[in-house]
């Protein structure tokens, strides 16, 4: 292999070392809307690390995730499945809604 390849090749080794760390800490925290309710209304996150979200809308309509302080805004259609990612945030309580039914479908991330 000629000499000039090798940082493009440390290069590559570096950026999948960095996304297997990546994948590894990252915490996926599942909910499910079903009518006008969440099945979590509290999910409890670390301060300091991102995370995701996977939203499971299990409503024929669709649904819209928000969280304006955790900058989350994702519709999901009828009976269908999203994922958000989230920066790692600072220790407080944070409240995501269903936005087409914000009044009832509420709950809160809460990061300590």
């Amino acid at each position: 292999m000629p000499s000039r390849w090798l940082p493009v090749l440390f290069l590559g080794l570096c950026l999948a070392s960095a996304s297997a760390l990546w994948a590894e800490d990252v915490v996926t925290y599942e909910i499910t809307l079903r009518d006008k309710a969440f099945s979590l209304t509290e999910i409890k996150v670390p301060a300091g690390k991102p995370f995701m979200i996977k939203m499971v809308n299990a409503n024929a309509a669709p649904a819209e995730l928000e969280a304006k302080e955790l900058k989350i805004e994702k519709v999901a259609a009828g009976n269908s499945t999203i994922v958000v990612r989230v920066k790692a945030m600072e220790p407080g309580k944070y409240l995501f809604v269903d936005e087409y039914q914000e009044d009832v479908a509420k709950g809160y991330v809460i990061v300590e």
